[in-house]
């Protein structure tokens, strides 16, 4: 590791990051992102991977004609919303108080032992935007007592 020298604290408290695409994505806005083994951004494929944040509404190619608005290259910049309250595009039904993991990048409702996202404040229904508060965790394997 390099010598450095740290003076004072240093928090970076911004609400994103950058990080390039792993993946060709036709429209990476408001989806759900994970890594994938080169430490590259992806879509979410599921609940089963930790979660890193929400590609923002303006990451990918902005086309005015709304062809290609939001396609990502290999390589291209997304930027990503990683704490707070964002939105994301619904892959179904969720209730408001649900916990959201993901589907395809999109939001669903979380089950047990996936990876959350946050927690739904709007109640919506597939395609429709829920506004969610980020809070990263994995939900507790349901346990049954059997004695």
């Amino acid at each position: 590791m390099a010598n450095r020298n740290f003076n004072g604290v240093q928090i970076n408290q911004s609400v994103t990051i950058v990080e390039k695409a792993g993946a060709e994505i036709a429209d990476v806005r408001n989806r759900i992102m994970t890594y994938d083994k080169d430490g590259n951004v992806v879509l979410a494929a599921d609940g089963s991977a930790v979660l890193v944040g929400i590609a923002l509404i303006e990451s990918g190619i902005n086309d005015i004609s709304g062809v290609e608005s939001g396609k990502v290259n290999v390589g291209d910049d997304v930027d990503i919303q990683i704490k707070d309250i964002g939105y994301i595009l619904a892959g179904g039904d969720i209730a408001k108080g649900d916990e959201v993991t993901a589907s395809s990048g999109l939001a669903v409702k979380a089950e047990s032992g996936n990876y959350v996202v946050g927690i739904a404040l709007s109640a919506v229904e597939k395609d429709e935007y829920c506004r969610v508060q980020i809070a990263k965790y994995q939900k507790t394997k349901e346990v049954t007592n059997n004695g």
